[in-house]
């Protein structure tokens, strides 16, 4: 049987494909019979694969192979899945919406920036996980506003985790990081982003999405790459209309218009993040969590519920309103028995 270490030199084989690894973990055992059988000998394969192992160490980077447990089971699904993924951070619960959100590095001010963070804000309320690029632009956004507003978030990237740039992206990418996202790529520490791995890159976005949802894309761009994936890849395309006369939104009109991508207006339109599941969920977390008879302050409900104050008092206006829990004086709240 291969081992970790293993299936990391047989990554680091030039033209050695993503099934190419898979299908000689099924019929190899060692590192040499895999080398044997595809006619590569490279010397030091092993030191190599060691040496990347320590690296992705130092970095606080996770080797997980399509074997893993922990391996996210959407991505599974797709056409030559990455044989190994290299994680910074923390994979989200399987069990939670995912939406790739992408779009045009020069997003508007005006449009596509306050339309990105008003859905993503209600998305993340509603526990979504935000997928997207690390790019400047809409995937900035996007990840920006979930981390600001307490939620989770991926960013799927076409170097080595060690190779973020620019400045902001690396900023970004530890702000992530620190929130309980992730950063992802299939690429090795130490890869530089070459031109082909951004499409290579777009198919995991979508590949690890319920959805994709495009907001603000020019008539060619890496967003349309993301959405054609998804179709490939059987996900829902939602876009954003936008103005007749703006360059920046030509890509999202056409999507509707001739791609079949679904007209996005609302947060309510993408179906594949349930309403009210977040309610439902701090309704149970409240009442679990004041089970004991325990009061509980406003601002501890707000770290619980990784919420704004203001959020957190809407929450508990509903359920006092329908008599589940009891407010004291100070902000502070009780369940009451059922």
């Amino acid at each position: 049987m291969l081992t970790l270490t293993d299936l990391v030199g047989l990554r680091l084989v030039a033209r050695v494909t993503n099934d190419d690894v898979r299908r000689l973990a099924d019929e190899t055992s060692t590192l040499p019979e895999a080398l044997e059988r595809i006619g590569h000998h490279p010397m030091d394969l092993s030191e190599q694969a060691a040496a990347q192992c320590d690296r992705c160490a130092e970095f606080g980077v996770e080797i997980i192979p399509w074997t893993d447990p922990r391996y996210p089971a959407r991505l599974l699904g797709i056409a030559s899945p990455p044989a190994l993924l290299f994680i910074r951070g923390h994979l989200p619960d399987k069990a939670l919406p995912a939406l790739g959100v992408v779009g045009t590095r020069s997003c508007t001010i005006h449009y596509g920036k306050p339309v990105t963070e008003s859905l993503v804000e209600t998305w993340v309320a509603r526990s979504a996980v935000i997928i997207s690029g690390l790019a400047n632009g809409i995937d900035m956004v996007a990840h920006d506003t979930a981390v600001r507003r307490r939620g989770k978030t991926i960013a799927v990237i076409a170097s080595g985790i060690d190779r973020i740039t620019p400045i902001a992206a690396q900023r970004m990418a530890d702000a992530i990081v620190n929130a309980g996202g992730c950063i992802v790529s299939e690429h090795p520490c130490g890869v530089a982003a070459l031109p082909p791995a951004f499409p290579a890159r777009n198919r995991i976005i979508s590949g690890m999405s319920n959805a994709v949802v495009v907001i603000e894309s020019k008539k060619r761009g890496g967003a349309l790459i993301t959405a054609d994936f998804a179709r490939q890849q059987q996900r829902p395309v939602y876009a954003v209309p936008g103005p007749i006369t703006s360059l920046r939104s030509e890509g999202c009109n056409e999507l509707i218009r001739t791609r079949g991508a679904r007209l996005l207006t609302s947060a309510d339109d993408v179906t594949e993040v349930p309403v009210g599941s977040m309610q439902t969920m701090m309704q149970h977390s409240v009442v679990d969590g004041l089970d004991s008879g325990t009061p509980r302050h406003l601002d501890e409900l707000t770290v619980l519920w990784k919420c704004t104050p203001s959020d957190a008092m809407k929450r508990l206006l509903d359920l006092e309103l329908d008599g589940r829990i009891t407010r004291l004086p100070g902000n502070v709240f009780l369940a009451r028995v059922q």
